[in-house]
């Protein structure tokens, strides 16, 4: 009896680690939307001496946005340039169909992770965590511009929708 049990533990265990390594939700969030790379978007000018060299930030995904901005707290018209660069990337991942909502604060990792997991709200939103207990002026910033622009996006698109929808029964 005592082998039974240990063999259909055994089992299951070997099954529970040699699944297939799909990303869950949360993993996805990180590594599909958080660093997506756009490669034809330019480096921001007066970058290059601002953040160490070796750090090779190019201000391609939103990670890097984030990461780069607490450079640029003192330097504003870079941490301008770096919010815009955010809301770019923010609207071209909505048109791909990936809204983003960056959060902070108190266990928002676990509740980004729990929320990327259910993903049945309407807007399909992604949320981030970009930081946990101590949050900078240019976290919140950033934060603010892109939640900001996603949130304008999704109503837009809610509105139009909603014309359509209008038009449609008149007809």
């Amino acid at each position: 009896m005592t082998k039974r049990i240990l063999f259909i533990l055994l089992f299951f265990i070997n099954q529970a680690f040699s699944q297939d390594r799909n990303y869950s939700n949360p993993e996805k969030a990180i590594i599909e939307v958080f660093g997506k790379c756009y490669k034809d978007l330019e480096p921001i000018e007066g970058t290059i001496n601002l953040i160490p060299e070796k750090e090779n930030v190019r201000f391609c995904s939103l990670y890097q946005c984030v990461r780069g901005i607490g450079y640029a707290e003192n330097k504003k018209e870079i941490e301008s340039s770096i919010l815009k660069r955010a809301v770019e990337i923010t609207v071209r991942l909505y048109s791909e169909g990936t809204p983003v909502y960056l959060t902070y604060g108190m266990n928002s990792s676990s509740q980004a992770d729990w929320d990327n997991e259910i993903l049945t709200d309407d807007d399909k939103i992604v949320y981030i965590s970009v930081a946990e207990c101590i949050v900078s002026q240019s976290l919140i910033k950033i934060s603010e511009a892109v939640n900001n622009a996603t949130m304008e996006l999704i109503n837009n698109s809610k509105s139009v929708k909603q014309k359509n929808r209008t038009k449609e029964v008149s007809k």
